[in-house]
């Protein structure tokens, strides 16, 4: 619990810090699309303030549950029940929220594959931003279902959590199957030594849903066990293992948000540049 406390503490502060810059890094970038560039600014938003509110918050509370276990008076009336539904809430709402980014990124890029030249036309960034209010609207009401139901909060949470991988894992494995398809298309065309403009297209499309499958990938990472563990405690709440699985898994939830401004830095080579750029002027001035 010590363990997970400091972490806690120590990695809201990279998080903060991490997505402050790629928020800063991304409004100057132009090789990203703009749609696209307007769901990860949103992304970053949510995981920025995971890290100034959600994560120091459930540090706050493991640092409580800590010093009651050390004491001995293990009384869970010592909390404060507003602090901890306003944990509850906000890190509900902001995991809600990386879920449904992470779901609108896999069809943003699903769009782009089928639709080609007709994307800029019917993918506008007002409808982008009408999604995105959508997106945080539906967190919301979906972390107040899971603060009124207490007793089938985790049901709340398994059930959002399965139809969010399924249809984002649907969405990507249609994505590789069309990419594969194309690539085969463009072998063809390149050794005949002529690569058409629709193929250039193609390959920038490939790359674009790469980087975006990797932030899948990295979700996936930090999320699944969380599911796992829900589901190890519906077997047995008692087991000391399983509760501490479960801690961990929370943590992971959390860490998700520190990883993020990596995998931007690491998939963009503008972004980094420019990250760099930032982090350069910054120790300059000081």
């Amino acid at each position: 619990m010590l363990i997970l406390c400091v972490l806690n503490l120590v990695f809201s502060i990279v998080a903060i810090l991490g997505n402050l810059l790629i928020i800063r890094a991304l409004g100057k970038t132009s090789s990203i699309p703009a749609t696209l560039k307007t769901l990860f600014l949103s992304l970053a938003v949510s995981d920025l303030a995971m890290g100034l509110f959600a994560q120091p918050l459930f540090g706050v509370v493991i640092a409580v549950m800590f010093k009651m276990t050390v004491s001995g008076h293990d009384n869970s009336d010592m909390f404060c029940p507003s602090l901890v539904t306003i944990c509850h809430f906000s890190l509900f709402f902001l995991a809600c929220a990386s879920l449904l980014h992470v779901t609108l990124i896999a069809f943003d890029r699903l769009l782009t594959i089928f639709l080609h030249l007709r994307y800029q036309e019917l993918v506008t960034p007002n409808r982008v931003s009408i999604s995105l209010v959508c997106l945080w609207l539906t967190s919301g009401a979906a972390a107040s279902i899971y603060i009124y139901l207490p007793s089938n909060n985790d049901r709340v949470s398994e059930v959002l959590e399965l139809v969010g991988l399924l249809v984002t894992t649907v969405a990507y494995f249609r994505i590789y199957k069309t990419v594969r398809h194309h690539q085969i298309q463009i072998q063809i065309q390149s050794q005949c030594q002529t690569l058409s403009a629709q193929a250039m297209e193609t390959l920038r499309e490939r790359k674009s849903a790469i980087n975006a499958l990797i932030v899948y990938i990295v979700f996936l990472a930090c999320y699944v066990p969380y599911l796992c563990c829900t589901i190890l405690l519906m077997v047995d709440k008692l087991r000391v293992s399983f509760l501490a699985g479960y801690q961990i898994s929370l943590f992971l939830i959390l860490l998700n948000s520190s990883i993020n401004p990596l995998v931007y830095c690491w998939r963009y080579r503008e972004i980094r540049h420019i990250s760099k750029n930032i982090v350069k002027d910054i120790l300059r001035i000081t």
